[in-house]
């Protein structure tokens, strides 16, 4: 099992970086990969939140990935199939503090057989760091 895990403080509210998560169409600002949204949210449900679904395309792979949760306290998505990982979520949780959102980003998975496990881990926790990193610079360019 590959399990990564990055946290940062960002000088922003919860809403404002879940409403910036869920606009798929500009993730590629934050992580090296293209996003097109390919089913839209549930009824009822925020822009982008629960019941979307994206298609990826990484490195020319191409992936589809399902939100099944989205609110002001965090945001859950898993990757539909078992391509190109097996059984990956990723959870983004906000928590709220006078001046600043703690944001903490995890991502477990099971790596497929033709890919070691540390070198998946070790992509992830790029990907992971330099999303919340840009995010982070985004609502504190300073």
């Amino acid at each position: 099992m590959v399990n990564v895990y990055y946290q940062k403080n960002i000088a922003t509210t919860p809403r404002a970086l879940r409403d910036t998560l869920l606009d798929h169409q500009n993730l590629s600002d934050f992580f090296n990969a293209s996003f097109k949204v390919v089913q839209p949210e549930d009824d009822n449900e925020v822009s982008g939140g629960k019941g979307c679904v994206r298609a990826v395309t990484i490195l020319g792979v191409c992936f589809k990935e399902q939100i099944v949760h989205a609110d002001d306290q965090y945001i859950e998505y898993t990757v539909v199939g078992d391509f190109p990982v097996k059984q990956h979520t990723g959870v983004i949780t906000f928590t709220a503090h006078e001046n600043h959102t703690q944001v903490s980003y995890r991502i477990t998975c099971c790596a497929p057989w033709y890919l070691p496990a540390w070198l998946l881990e070790r992509l992830l926790q790029n990907d992971v760091e330099q999303c919340l990193n840009k995010l982070g610079a985004r609502f504190d360019p300073c």
